[in-house]
């Protein structure tokens, strides 16, 4: 876990114990001594990062913890709760792009996916959470319209093009956020030099592997460092589920000069294909798009689907879709979406929602011994109709 102060604080410390209904400091609060790291922002601005990491936890356990300084003031008493290790139903909860007016706009999605599923055991953001990566104040608003979820819930962030940016005294170069570090505390499992944007993580019988897109991008031997990454952690995965994330797409139907990337989806799909991957989780296209009929190495037998696609948007920027790039079986624009994703033994749940709580895309995966998911569609096109507000204009 991490927070930041504006003033350094010289004996950091962070407090943990199994949480109970007693209103008091007992004995059993495990103490850590947090790390430090100043980061300057490009206003000179100084702040501090602390991090710790809280090791020995049970499965299951409700823990309550606060941070603060030894002999000084303390935060107030947070809780979270560990993931068990039975055979439980569990959830997790999917966002697409914020990236502007996060606090404004953007904040209601968050809140709404919450209020949906208040137990789900973790965020995850497909990447574009701010808009420009250096610029704190916008740190500051997702942070802010996070509110009191971040104190409770793990954040599962992607990296996006926006999570790149240029120094002004470089502006030729963009380079990772200068936040990005030192505020998510993540998984240390990813290539050299790709630490903590490309990453794996195993909850309970599901695998994520987080991809960093744009890197792969900008450099074809990036690209094959992580394909490599991919058949690797995919080739020695234990878990019955699996979801992969990156920010970029494989198909793209939405209008402008961005959206086609063939060389992610010539290294990548096959890969997915391969070890039958069960969701690929995207963003930037700033659209909503669910397909899964775009295979490449593999046949699928009709009610059955490989890897399913799905592109999302949880903030107020929209592009339109050209009906001519036309992939996906359910779409949308000008829509605030967040996705609740339940798995249950063999059976996953998938269910997207507007802001407003409607319902407005659904359908389940079924395990199958040695082949490929049983797939059910519970919103159909025909029958309920996509929002099709005017193509590339805004909820402003």
């Amino acid at each position: 876990m991490t927070w930041r102060t504006s003033l350094k604080l010289e004996l950091p410390i962070a407090q943990v114990s199994v949480a109970s209904s007693v209103g008091s400091i007992t004995a059993h609060d495990q103490t850590y001594q947090a790390t430090i790291q100043e980061i300057k922002s490009l206003v000179g601005k100084s702040y501090y990062y602390y991090s710790v990491t809280f090791e020995g936890l049970k499965p299951g356990r409700i823990y309550r913890y606060r941070v603060g300084e030894i002999g000084n003031k303390m935060s107030e008493w947070n809780q979270f709760t560990t993931a068990d290790n039975t055979n439980a139903p569990y959830s997790f909860i999917y966002l697409g792009d914020i990236q502007n007016e996060i606090l404004a706009w953007g904040s209601r999605t968050i809140r709404a996916a919450y209020a949906k599923a208040p137990k789900a055991g973790f965020m995850m953001f497909a990447g574009d959470l701010i808009n420009d990566g250096h610029q704190d104040s916008q740190w500051i608003e997702w942070f802010e319209s996070l509110s009191h979820i971040r104190t409770m819930k793990s954040i599962v962030p992607v990296i996006g093009n926006h999570e790149y940016d240029t120094y002004p005294n470089d502006p030729n170069e963009e380079k990772i956020s200068m936040f990005w570090r030192p505020q998510f505390e993540l998984p240390l499992n990813g290539p050299k030099g790709l630490e903590e944007s490309v990453y794996y993580m195993d909850y309970k019988n599901m695998r994520l592997v987080v991809l960093n897109s744009l890197a792969a991008l900008k450099s074809p031997e990036n690209l094959q460092v992580q394909s490599n990454y991919l058949d690797k952690v995919l080739a020695d995965n234990p878990q019955k589920w699996t979801v992969v994330s990156f920010h970029h797409p494989f198909f793209t139907a939405r209008d402008g000069r961005h959206g086609n990337y063939p060389e992610l989806r010539e290294a990548w799909q096959p890969i997915l294909e391969k070890y039958k991957v069960d969701l690929v989780l995207k963003g930037h296209d700033h659209v909503y798009a669910r397909g899964a009929h775009q295979t490449k190495t593999i046949d699928v037998p009709d009610g059955q689907v490989g890897p399913v696609y799905v592109v999302s948007v949880a903030g107020p920027k929209m592009y339109g879709i050209v009906p001519e790039k036309r992939w996906m079986d359910r779409a949308a624009v000008n829509t605030q979406l967040y996705q609740v994703i339940t798995i249950d033994g063999d059976l996953l749940q998938y269910r997207a929602y507007t802001v407003l709580d409607e319902l407005y895309d659904a359908f389940d995966l079924q395990k199958q011994n040695s082949s490929f998911n049983l797939f059910t569609e519970h919103i159909s096109t025909p029958k309920y109709p996509e929002n099709r507000f005017p193509n590339g204009s805004t909820l402003r």
